[in-house]
């Protein structure tokens, strides 16, 4: 597993050379509809060593490739690797990676709007609650029109149907279960069964649709697992795009884009509407007020912090 290259054993650790993913641009890459990289302005979030960099056909340019991690060590060896990139360690709390890191810390604001916000593995391995504070911190560190792309693990899906029988849960458990013979996969397998959300602790315990809990996580190298269906995460994010896996790889993907029109149905929390009200609304950003056109001839202004009052449904593309 990823966390014992950096955080278990001697050995462990010395297989980290042999352990260097290359294929994370050419994933996004398509994902993305192969876009323009040139000239773009990349945030490779949780970007480790620099993976992004190493795919041999990566497009971005080192001088405007940005890498955070929460890994001191995996920054140090990527700026080692890529002098002219630019790394930031993120020494945020990660019950797995950064155990005794600062629970809460915020996005550092490197004073940017990017291009391409990349993450690649990441949301699987924090909570759900931290997942939607993370996201929402990225998107506002955005350049117009940018975009937002992660990955997420389905637990249901079969990526490999040709190679493998299960499920992705399954295929991760027998992965652990090569270190701990008494793992029953069947019994976590059947507990599993219809979830929408599920997480995996320290490889053996399994919790559906809840984040699970753990101690002693300073103390030992923990890995912690999370899955989510494509189904409930556009439920979760329903204005994203939720792609399925490309290249051989395991993980979904999925897409915002801060797009600067949008055609919304607001349906207020607390005034005393009955109603759904269709608007056309200019989204702020940053703690700027939003200027919206009522359909009914009206007009209002609201901040960001009142917008979030309001349960917002998006129906359509930016007009």
């Amino acid at each position: 597993m990823e966390v014992h290259l950096w955080r278990g054993s001697a050995e462990q650790q010395a297989l980290r050379d042999q352990s260097r993913p290359s294929g994370q641009f050419a994933y996004f890459d398509k994902q993305l509809g192969h876009p323009n990289w040139e000239g773009k302005s990349v945030l490779d979030f949780g970007g480790n060593r620099g993976n992004l960099l190493l795919n041999p056909d990566c497009a971005i340019r080192h001088e405007q490739y940005y890498c955070m991690d929460v890994l001191r060590g995996a920054i140090d060896e990527g700026r080692e690797r890529f002098p002219k990139a630019h790394w930031i360690h993120y020494d945020r709390y990660n019950c797995s990676f950064n155990p005794e890191g600062i629970e809460g810390l915020p996005v550092p604001d490197l004073g940017i709007g990017f291009d391409f916000i990349l993450a690649f593995s990441v949301f699987t391995h924090t909570t759900r609650e931290e997942m939607h504070d993370l996201v929402g911190q990225l998107r506002s560190r955005l350049a117009p029109d940018g975009a937002l792309a992660f990955t997420f693990i389905d637990p249901h899906f079969r990526s490999w149907p040709e190679t493998h029988a299960g499920n992705n849960l399954q295929w991760r458990l027998e992965r652990f279960r090569e270190t701990n013979r008494c793992l029953d996969v069947d019994a976590l397998l059947a507990r599993s069964l219809g979830a929408a959300w599920c997480a995996l602790v320290d490889g053996s315990q399994i919790f559906m649709n809840s984040n699970g809990v753990w101690e002693n996580e300073a103390q030992a190298c923990m890995t912690y697992d999370v899955f989510y269906t494509a189904k409930f995460l556009q439920r979760e994010f329903p204005e994203a795009e939720i792609l399925p896996p490309v290249n051989g790889q395991m993980q979904h993907c999925c897409i915002i884009r801060e797009e600067r029109t949008r055609r919304c149905i607001i349906s207020s929390q607390r005034a005393s509407l009955n109603s759904l009200i269709s608007i056309n609304c200019w989204a702020g950003r940053r703690g700027r007020a939003a200027r919206c056109s009522i359909s009914a001839g009206t007009s209002a202004r609201f901040s960001s912090a009142q917008a979030t009052a309001w349960t917002m449904t998006i129906t359509g593309a930016s007009t």
